[in-house]
């Protein structure tokens, strides 16, 4: 499968926040050698929220370790903040805020005394400040005394997010940060998510679950058998793969009839339409808005817009290997 990177000239002018040229990771057993990671060329910038999508098994955590200087790389490079993850990785952990898929918070503390640990350990100044100010800014002050066996699982992963936030990074890495969250908690996760990127962090989130937190990807990068198989912007990517499938309107009008959806499937371009739920759906070859607008005006034309591909759609598109050259 072919790799397909989108870069714009914006994006390219960028400083990036993570890059890495052909990293690779092999394991090697008796009967043969696995490739966990294969020749990812990888870029961040600085100031997106970034999403790795890619199903269980496909490389993930094992390049988010890579990146963190946990697991050495069998060949390629690669850099976080302009430090090299083999030579400097001291320095990352330093400068990153990295949020485990395992936690390994001790179950008899409490929120607070396990924030204690972990900032004593992280070397933190002012640490039983930092530690308040980390628990206030994810909601938890007023549970800091429970302890962490007690907790619900929407409280751990802020819990979890209070101790990568402890040395102030710049940069976050999550790995599956969502797992197992209820809806609340997730609309929570993500609003809290939202305010750091917006005080100017760059925030790198490894997941499989599309629907709870995808929306909030400013970037991606898709992840098949160690593979990145695209990445750019969600912009950008939407664009990409609504020009290799059919085009989807949306209209919504003062009344609906017969005569109208006739009129609209006498258009060659057109090769679908019907009312669903109060909107009129036409499904299209090619891009019509301009054609079908003058029809619909007639009829007294409420609103009228494009449906772009899902985040998930593109995950499945590419996945599946649908696309498979470059572009």
């Amino acid at each position: 499968m072919d790799i397909v990177c989108f870069r714009s000239i914006c994006d390219c002018e960028k400083m990036m926040a993570i890059e890495t040229e052909k990293l690779t990771k092999e394991y090697r057993t008796k009967k043969k050698i696995v490739r966990a990671v294969d020749s990812v060329d990888l870029r961040v910038p600085r100031g997106s929220i970034f999403g790795l999508l890619g199903e269980n098994g496909a490389g993930k955590s094992t390049l988010i370790h890579m990146l963190m200087g946990i697991t050495l790389p069998t060949s390629g490079s690669g850099k976080v903040l302009e430090y090299d993850i083999v030579k400097e990785s001291l320095k990352i952990r330093e400068k990153v805020g990295f949020m485990p898929e395992n936690l390994g918070f001790y179950e008899n503390l409490s929120a607070e005394q396990n924030l204690l640990v972990f900032a004593k350990l992280a070397e933190v100044k002012n640490s039983e400040e930092r530690v308040k100010e980390c628990l206030k800014v994810v909601g938890l002050w007023n549970y800091r005394q429970r302890k962490y066996k007690e907790m619900s699982t929407g409280m751990k992963q802020r819990l979890g997010l209070a101790q990568a936030l402890l040395k102030d990074p710049e940069l976050l890495i999550l790995d599956e940060p969502t797992a197992g969250i209820d809806p609340l908690g997730i609309k929570l996760f993500k609003e809290l998510l939202l305010e750091l990127n917006r005080e100017g962090r760059t925030i790198f989130i490894s997941t499989h679950l599309l629907y709870e937190i995808a929306p909030i990807f400013t970037h991606v990068a898709i992840m098949c058998r160690g593979k990145i198989v695209v990445q750019g912007s969600v912009e950008e990517l939407e664009k990409k793969v609504a020009s290799r499938r059919e085009y989807i309107y949306e209209a919504k009008l003062f009344s609906y009839s017969q005569r109208l959806i006739k009129e609209i499937l006498s258009l060659n371009v057109v090769k679908e339409a019907f009312s669903e739920k109060n909107k009129l759906i036409i499904k299209c070859s090619r891009p019509a808005a301009s054609e079908l607008l003058q029809i619909l005006f007639k009829y007294g034309v409420r609103s009228f817009k494009e449906i772009l591909p899902s985040l998930s759609d593109i995950f499945y598109t590419y996945v599946k290997g649908e696309l498979h050259e470059s572009f």
